[in-house]
């Protein structure tokens, strides 16, 4: 999702906290090869900290990074392949504050520099070291991946294992699942569908990039990275908590739905196979498996990344002789306010359209974000993707007052969706959650009418064709005759 408009908001904070930082930094000498960065500093005291964000000089480029709540152990969230930070935006601000919690962009992501293709991980893990350092955000770490960045943070881990007290993998990747999961595909053949054959491709990706990483995002070489994940060692007793994404869910990303059902169910089998050997790579592991999520669990159920973390969190502490600190209450005086829900609906094409407009106050003017979560049907008939959220881009005086939120659901099958609506503050405070309940019937099977129309007019302009072939026809057979 777009977190620009999220950033623009923060920014007041966050230049307020700069200018609170180097009014203190006047105290001390400076150190004279301190490196260039925009400092993020870390929230304390009695107030409920706010979110915040920079840009840190990691030699020569430029990373930008997100942090939220405060407290040690950190916790780092290390995105998938081609993914940047506003994949975590459901998992930072369904936290508490309690816990410190950082996002970044790798580089050729999101709003950090550019670098040199082709990486590998040894390159992203060195480029997060030096981001932490420089950054002054303090271990020890809690690491949290999702898909490639499971097998980032198990490459970090390796080489400064005495800064991790922790590890949650969120659908993680492993390194041989491109190898394993074209053994689930049937033998090849010529006479294949394009699905197979799609799938095949991207399967081969998996373990090769064949010369394509200097196309991609990230230009990840993932021969070399692979190699590097294969040669790092067991975690011992290490806490790790292993998320995987719910067998019963079909949908896989980048491959076709349009694959055979025997085999698909095949692949999901092997998937789940790999998670379990993700799960014994630490003697000290829980796996958990998703009700409904597909492979992006964080942002289709969030709370239980968020439950993870949170436990990891509390076992560090407790390790490190530190009190295991509640949950902070929320600032109920100062949380948004969900006034009212109003529906409208339409028929579009066959299909049942729900408009919602969601009113709602803020008193201080400062909500930032709102979340929505499926908590039933099938999440990818939703026209909008997966479940996550946005920005808030209403003014502070609207909001005062009553500002609000549009958002479109579209039925694209029969089933009953049921999603959860809050709406967050800068300071996470959270509102009131709002139920809203989908009843969607079967769509209806009707022509487009682009289509009748173009129907229409490509047999006009055959029978116009047909009608001058006869025409030139007796008119030569007319010629003939005289």
């Amino acid at each position: 999702m777009n977190t620009k408009s999220l950033r623009l908001i923060l920014c007041g904070t966050m230049l307020a906290l700069l200018l609170t930082a180097c009014s203190s930094a006047a105290e001390t000498p400076a150190t004279p090869q301190a490196p260039a960065q925009t400092p993020i500093p870390v929230s304390a005291g009695p107030t409920r900290p706010t979110i915040t964000n920079g840009l840190v000089d990691v030699g020569g480029r430029r990373l930008m990074v997100h942090c939220t709540g405060q407290g040690s152990p950190t916790v780092i969230l290390e995105a998938g392949n081609g993914d940047d930070s506003s994949t975590w935006d459901e998992v930072e601000l369904f936290g508490d504050g309690s816990f410190r919690v950082c996002s970044y962009d790798r580089a050729n992501l999101g709003e950090s520099d550019a670098a040199p293709k082709p990486r590998t991980f040894l390159d992203m893990v060195s480029d997060l070291h030096a981001l932490l350092t420089d950054a002054h955000i303090g271990g020890p770490y809690i690491l949290v991946g999702h898909s490639m960045g499971g097998m980032l943070v198990r490459v970090f881990a390796d080489l400064y294992p005495k800064e991790v007290v922790g590890i949650v993998l969120v659908d993680a990747a492993h390194p041989d699942m491109g190898s394993r999961l074209m053994a689930g595909l049937p033998p090849e053949s010529w006479l294949e569908s394009k699905a197979i054959k799609t799938t095949r491709r991207y399967f081969t990706f998996m373990s090769n990039s064949s010369g394509q990483e200097k196309g991609s995002p990230e230009g990840v070489d993932n021969q070399a990275s692979n190699e590097q994940v294969k040669a790092t060692k067991p975690l011992g007793d290490l806490p790790l908590v292993v998320i995987s994404r719910s067998p019963d869910n079909p949908q896989f990303d980048y491959i076709p739905s349009s694959l055979p059902v025997e085999t698909n169910a095949e692949l999901r089998q092997i998937w789940q196979d790999l998670q379990g050997e993700l799960a014994g790579l630490s003697s000290n592991s829980i796996r958990v498996i998703a009700v409904h999520a597909g492979h992006y669990i964080q942002n289709e159920e969030p709370d239980l990344v968020v439950d993870a973390i949170r436990k990891l969190v509390n076992e560090a502490r407790e390790q490190m002789g530190m009190a295991v600190s509640p949950a902070l209450p929320a600032d109920q005086a100062h949380a948004p306010r969900i006034l009212r829900v109003v529906e409208r609906q339409e028929t579009k094409d066959g299909m049942l359209i729900y408009r919602e407009a969601v009113h709602f106050t803020d008193v201080a003017g400062d909500a930032v974000f709102t979340s929505t979560r499926l908590t039933s049907g099938k999440l990818l008939e939703i026209e909008i993707g997966h479940v996550s959220g946005g920005s808030i881009t209403a003014l502070a005086n609207a909001q005062k007052q009553e500002a609000v939120l549009n958002a479109t659901w579209v039925c694209r099958s029969q089933d009953t969706f049921v999603l959860e609506v809050q709406i967050i503050d800068q300071a996470l405070n959270k509102s009131e959650p709002v139920t809203l309940t989908f009843p969607c019937p079967a769509p209806e099977n009707r022509i487009s009418p682009y289509l009748i129309v173009g129907l229409a007019i490509g047999l006009g302009l055959l029978v116009g064709v047909w009608l001058l072939v006869r025409y030139r026809r007796s008119k030569r057979a007319h010629v003939s005759l005289s």
